[in-house]
């Protein structure tokens, strides 16, 4: 089982040093250039870093997340567009999806391939920031960037978005 950020630092994930070294901008521009933005999924959603910005450019946003104690910091932000759905498995749907973000855990993520195929069969585009493998400090477990863009590549065209310093930005589109 992979590492797992763990809820009693949740200070970390909205903290000054986050905002440095992982801004949310180069992933808002490059949003605002998707021709539809109706509904977006943050996968591994914590307490809702990139969730708030989601909830303002997307009319509706599903924030997924494991852990309840993240779930109920995101909910106290009063977000009137944002469905909590707390799961480890990929959400029952029956409709499309326009964006589906992977911010910081895809690598705490044990059924990542099957993620990977839901995003296939629901999705028209998908993002995926994580922890490069070579920067000093971050989680233990990180995923190799070539390994998740072929996973990606399975259904979407993967671009390399070349943004962060400690992470790697993947966006996929149909």
């Amino acid at each position: 089982m992979p590492h797992r950020f763990d809820p009693k630092h949740w200070r970390i994930l909205e903290s000054e040093w986050r905002k440095k070294i992982l801004p949310v901008e180069p992933l808002i521009k490059k949003l605002e250039s998707l021709p539809k933005r109706d509904v977006a999924f943050d996968i591994g959603a914590g307490t809702g870093y990139f969730t708030v910005h989601l909830a303002k450019l997307f009319r509706k946003v599903y924030a997924v997340e494991v852990n309840l104690e993240m779930a109920k910091i995101l909910a106290s932000k009063g977000l009137k567009n944002v469905g909590i759905i707390i799961s480890e498995k990929p959400p029952e749907i029956d409709f499309k999806i326009d964006f589906v973000l992977f911010a910081d855990s895809l690598h705490e993520i044990d059924c990542r391939e099957e993620y990977v195929e839901w995003c296939c069969k629901h999705a028209d585009s998908v993002a995926v920031i994580d922890w490069k493998k070579d920067c000093e400090f971050g989680p233990p477990d990180r995923l190799d960037e070539g390994y998740v863009k072929s996973l990606l590549e399975r259904c979407f065209d993967v671009e390399n978005i070349d943004a962060y310093e400690c992470h790697f930005f993947l966006f996929g589109t149909r």
